[in-house]
């Protein structure tokens, strides 16, 4: 009797109710759906009311290049770095790139080139005569004349560019906490004149902002622009690497403000993110990358790096990027230095440096 009307005095628990998983999963959906929606609407806002993208003009050597569906699956950005430290300009005039680069992106795909030209490659710039070094371009026609004289370069069409300030790119390696990246060799260079001293140590170096845009930059070695080059597509992917790892995630906000202080860009918020997630989702077989092919080429008492048309085709094949080929080009046998690699480059320049000491 007393363990009755001690159980009837027991506080009764409350009945668990089961929970019903249809309930949760429409639940899931629906939040989904409006973090989506906010999202892409704060997109959508931020292009059209607060910062809207410059009007995009396709650059293309012709018309049959600009609306050819298979070479537009892929988005062709060029990247362009300006030349204000070693320039001896005056900070009014106009000045050349310090770095070209073709970022070409297969957003379906998440399949990322890299082709970076050196700033000494001969061309001839739209609407003049005479042959000059690609880096000339933005100082005579800004961005619209670089797009036009790499996309009649390669053959592809430029949709988009971006032209960094060096300042900025050592800002974004500051916020996104320093690279790390091996250094093949001591690299020293002084120049009182312009208060720059380079001092790298040969080894495994963890670089901030300052010593990364001294590495990129360097080029008094035997190798000079093309050294700089192969540098600066080794940098870039270990950034890449690091500008995704899960601590800097955080940092997005305060990146796209350095972006948007510093870098001039006609695209638009939804491609960058196409762009971004392309590289988030890189690996080694995904993204590829190399240096125009060519070679040296003094004759005309100018240094130049010269690339004709089989050398320019060869490192699109390379990467992958898609081109328009001339059937009608007469095939032409040509010596074997054309195709030059990486370390027949540097035993020729090296060659040719000895020839003239």
């Amino acid at each position: 009797m007393e363990d009755k009307q001690n159980e009837e005095l027991r506080p009764q628990r409350p009945k668990k109710r089961k929970l019903r998983w249809g309930r949760l999963l429409l639940l899931l959906v629906i939040v989904g759906l409006f973090v989506a929606g906010m999202f892409w609407g704060s997109v959508w806002v931020y292009d059209t009311f607060i910062n809207p993208p410059q009007k995009n003009v396709v650059a293309a050597a012709d018309d049959n290049i600009r609306k050819n569906e298979k070479l537009n699956e892929r988005i062709n950005v060029l990247l362009l770095g300006i030349d204000d430290g070693d320039s001896e300009a005056a900070e009014s005039e106009p000045k050349r790139t310090d770095a070209i680069i073709l970022l070409s992106f297969d957003p379906e795909k998440n399949l990322v080139s890299l082709l970076s030209i050196p700033r000494d490659t001969k061309v001839v710039l739209p609407g003049h005569k005479d042959p000059d070094k690609i880096n000339a371009a933005f100082a005579y026609g800004g961005a619209v004349m670089a797009k036009q004289t790499v996309a009649n370069l390669l053959r592809v069409p430029i949709h988009y560019y971006c032209l960094a300030d060096w300042r900025g790119f050592i800002e974004v390696v500051n916020l996104i906490g320093g690279v790390d990246i091996y250094v093949d060799k001591d690299m020293y260079y002084e120049d009182p004149y312009a208060n720059l001293v380079i001092d790298i140590k040969r080894g495994y170096q963890h670089m901030d902002g300052s010593t990364a845009g001294k590495y990129v930059r360097f080029r008094s070695d035997e190798l000079g622009d093309i050294g700089r080059v192969q540098r600066q597509q080794k940098f870039l992917k270990a950034a890449a690497e690091q500008m995704f790892s899960v601590q800097n995630v955080t940092k997005i906000s305060s990146l796209l403000a350095t972006l948007e202080k510093y870098i001039q860009t006609d695209l638009n918020t939804l491609t960058m993110l196409k762009a971004a997630n392309s590289f988030k989702l890189f690996g080694d077989e995904k993204l590829r990358s190399c240096m125009l092919y060519g070679k040296f080429d003094d004759s005309s008492g100018v240094s130049y790096w010269d690339a004709d048309r089989k050398s320019v085709n060869k490192s699109l094949d390379e990467l992958g990027i898609p081109y328009i080929k001339d059937e009608e080009e007469p095939k032409v046998e040509e010596a074997p230095q054309q195709d030059l690699q990486p370390k027949d480059r540097e035993q020729i320049y090296r060659e040719k440096n000895s020839e003239k000491n």
